[in-house]
């Protein structure tokens, strides 16, 4: 794992990037603030198979309240770009201690990979977030291995905070089996 010295060289070199890194290193990582809007689904139930129904709404100055046990998608203010490593990106201790989790998995990223971190944040107690509040780190591990490969994956260049895509997944499963036919 990269430490404050090592993410300042990778900055450097251009193989890390985040907006606003600067002030925001830290031993081991790099602070991440929320973004000003986020997202709940709008539906009874989820269908895999179908893009899921939201609402996103502004998050406002003076806080927006959480509602336990619900599912909000969020993102982080920072854009980010990583080459030759993989990142990492875990909630604050503080927030846990509070009973928040902002996210849920997939909290390694790909080598390649350029934008915006999505945020699955569940609290266990209704809590009050903020736009720009610090929300996490992102920590950097070497890439072993072929670093030619990048990620241009469904999620790639994301800025907004982004709901589930795995339904384009079916789409391209059903294509395929109607093209077999």
């Amino acid at each position: 794992m990269l430490n404050r010295e090592g993410i300042a060289e990778e900055i450097k070199r251009g193989s890390i990037y985040v907006d606003n890194a600067g002030d925001n290193i830290q031993e081991n990582c790099i602070g991440v603030t929320l973004g000003k809007t986020i997202k709940y689904y709008d539906a009874p139930s989820l269908d895999v198979t179908q893009p899921a129904p939201f609402v996103e709404m502004e998050i406002p100055e003076e806080g927006l309240i959480l509602k336990p046990n619900e599912l909000y998608i969020g993102r982080t203010n920072e854009f980010t770009k990583t080459y030759g490593f993989v990142p990492l990106l875990q909630g604050t201790e503080e927030l846990a201690a509070l009973g928040m989790e902002v996210h849920i998995t997939a909290g390694f990223g790909d080598n390649g990979f350029e934008g915006t971190w999505t945020l699955e944040i569940v609290c266990s107690f209704p809590t009050i977030i903020y736009p720009n509040m610090p929300i996490g780190y992102v920590s950097y591990n070497p890439l072993i291995g072929d670093s030619d490969t990048l990620y241009r994956g469904k999620y790639f260049g994301q800025v907004a905070p982004t709901t589930s895509r795995l339904s384009e997944e079916y789409t391209q499963v059903r294509k395929r089996d109607i093209n077999a036919k």
